[in-house]
């Protein structure tokens, strides 16, 4: 039975990976200017896709492999027609969307999508837009991919009856066979969808590997990007409050962009950018706590400057990110890493650096493939990826990968490594749940804050450990340190959808920080969008595209945005307000503010989140 079920896969296997492997072949030859790159270089998407590939076959086959389960305890007698049914249905359809996306992806830029597909509902303006396509070239390649491929299937479909058909026969020990049989594949075929054992399920990111954002395309099973396409929320703006002049009056951002201070003495410094996980602004004594959970972090801060009123954007890692790399909005329900279609539009704040010469690394114990970052991360400019994958089996003793000290010391490593100036990112990851980290507990018990806070000592011990040792390097004197949070934590009795549970750290160390901006807190309310711009500014570089980032030294009325699943927070200094979109109400407010400034904050807070929901929309 094992031997009959092999025969009948493996040939639909070898069938689908081939259709596959020529689509990459024509789309290389397609889109990708080869000069400057070896053959090994052009071989290696191949490697790459191989687990997006198995996956997507999966998909393809899952309506074959029904069949055959019923098959396994119902005879179907029309198992060959079904078979050319399906080969005669799928291959010219999908023969022809990957030869449409040969020249969408090189007049576009991506991959096909539901996008791309939407497109069909205006045929007349679809086929203008074509015609300056070589469509003979294309018909001509669509054609004969198709018969090849139709071919090769219907010889598959004459065969399969009698494969399925070997010694059928109803008896007790043939019965428990097929059973066991059924039972493991649909372990393996599970696997197979899922591409793997690993943490997150299979995306792109598993494919993307390069900084060259052809080759990570080509990688990208076509198929499976559809498929992923679809699978996502229609977008469509939920959130329509306000005509467009309307939100050009209540999101307009006074800034004089001349008045700011500069904090820095001269130019092209190193920057170490530290994202810190799951990191609450009140676990800081500089910013209330009354316990030192922090020693290191507040003795950098107590010779640096600190923002203390500043807010994440969501509650999730992913989302974290982009808000401070690409000074870009968390949007309620979905997360902009996750649709790589819209994450490659975005601007990039390791990417401008890179622009003027320096050299970039992201540093993360943990996978970076998790929610789909590793596209992201590609996109945004960055040299070299260093995550899991590239740590020693016997540092993996955290649930995420490696702890802190472990990634500190690494970071070390490869920062004495690269040229000057650069631009590291590093991301810590002990003090996520479930907050084990290899040090004694110094508070006693096993509930969730007492664990926490033992994983933020573990991370300030860690942290202090580095900048003890980077002290003792030669570009330490022209290095500037920031430390974020990608996130905030619910301490106490916080609130998860409150301003209390969004606030983070957010401060600047480092010997080029003038003397007179040491010690310095700027109290004004700012978000992590604020970062790109604040910092960009600094070493008056171009800000378009960070649209919704601000300088916050600029002197500004500030403010900060953030979602949750079914809404939103809006914070201004001394007032605050959190509206739940599908209750249509507010449910916190502050109570010493009048009816009319909460009308005004809740209209300013609707008006961003559709501005920004429509950005993201038109991207």
């Amino acid at each position: 039975m094992f031997k009959r079920a092999l025969k009948y896969f493996a040939p639909l296997f070898l069938f689908w990976m081939s259709f596959f492997a020529i689509e990459r072949l024509l789309f290389l030859f397609y889109n990708m200017d080869n000069s400057g790159l070896s053959f090994a270089q052009l071989l290696e998407p191949f490697f790459r896709a191989i687990r997006l590939d198995i996956s997507t076959v999966c998909y393809l086959i899952s309506p074959l492999y029904l069949l055959w389960i019923i098959h396994l305890f119902i005879p179907i007698r029309q198992f060959r027609l079904f078979h050319k049914i399906y080969f005669l249905t799928f291959i010219p359809i999908l023969a022809f969307g990957l030869v449409v996306g040969l020249e969408i992806y090189h007049e576009w830029g991506y991959k096909m999508n539901r996008d791309v597909v939407s497109y069909i509902q205006f045929p007349k303006e679809s086929w203008a837009s074509s015609l300056n396509s070589p469509l003979w070239l294309l018909f001509g390649i669509y054609s004969i991919y198709t018969l090849v491929f139709l071919k090769w299937g219907l010889r598959i479909a004459n065969r399969c009856q009698d494969i399925v058909d070997e010694a059928y026969k109803m008896d007790n020990k043939w019965i428990v066979r097929n059973i066991s049989v059924a039972i493991l594949s649909i372990f393996l075929f599970g696997i197979s969808l899922r591409g793997g054992f690993q943490q997150a399920p299979i995306n792109q990111s598993f494919a993307n590997y390069s900084t060259n954002p052809t080759l990570n395309a080509a990688a990208v099973n076509t198929v499976w990007n559809l498929i992923y396409s679809y699978s996502r929320e229609v977008h469509k703006n939920p959130y329509k409050f306000f005509t467009k002049d309307e939100i050009d009056v209540l999101v307009k951002t006074v800034e004089n962009k001349n008045s700011f201070p500069k904090i820095f003495t001269g130019n092209n410094h190193n920057i170490v950018l530290l994202v810190l996980e799951s990191m609450a602004s009140e676990m800081f004594k500089n910013m209330g706590s009354k316990n030192q959970f922090t020693v290191n972090m507040d003795s950098l801060i107590s010779n640096g400057i600190l923002f203390s009123n500043i807010y994440g954007s969501e509650k999730r890692t992913d989302r974290g990110i982009v808000s401070i790399l690409s000074g870009y909005p968390s949007l309620p329900l979905l997360s902009v890493v996750k649709q790589p279609d819209k994450s490659i539009t975005l601007s990039f704040l390791p990417k401008r650096f890179k622009q003027i010469g320096y050299e970039t690394s992201f540093i993360y114990g943990g996978e970076s493939e998790f929610a789909n970052m590793k596209s992201y991360l590609l996109n945004a400019g960055f040299n070299h990826i260093i995550d899991k994958n590239n740590f020693e089996q016997k540092d993996m003793n955290s649930k995420w990968g490696a702890h802190d000290h472990v990634v500190f010391n690494r970071a070390l490593t490869e920062i004495k490594q690269m040229r000057e100036p650069f631009f590291t990112t590093i991301l810590t990851l002990s003090s996520h749940e479930p907050f084990d980290v290899p040090m004694a507990p110094v508070f006693k018990g096993n509930d969730r804050q007492t664990l926490y806070k033992n994983s933020v000592i573990y991370l300030d011990r860690s942290l202090g450990d580095f900048m003890s040792a980077i002290s003792k390097e030669s570009f330490y004197n022209n290095t500037i340190f920031i430390f974020i949070a990608d996130h905030g934590f619910r301490v106490g009795d916080a609130i998860n959808w409150y301003p209390r549970r969004h606030g983070i750290p957010l401060f600047i160390y480092g010997k080029p920080l003038k003397k007179e901006w040491r010690g310095k807190v700027v109290s004004d309310v700012g978000s992590q969008t604020d970062l790109a711009k604040t910092i960009l500014d600094q070493f008056d570089m171009d800000t378009v595209g960070f649209g919704f980032s601000r300088n916050l030294l600029a002197g500004s009325a500030g403010s900060a945005f953030y979602t949750f699943n079914h809404g939103f927070g809006w914070i201004e200094e001394h007032q605050s307000l959190v509206y739940d979109h599908e209750l249509k109400t507010v449910t916190y407010f502050n109570d010493d503010i009048s009816d009319s400034t909460n009308n005004h904050l809740l209209n300013k807070g609707r008006a961003y989140l559709q501005n920004a929901y429509q950005d993201f929309i038109d991207r």
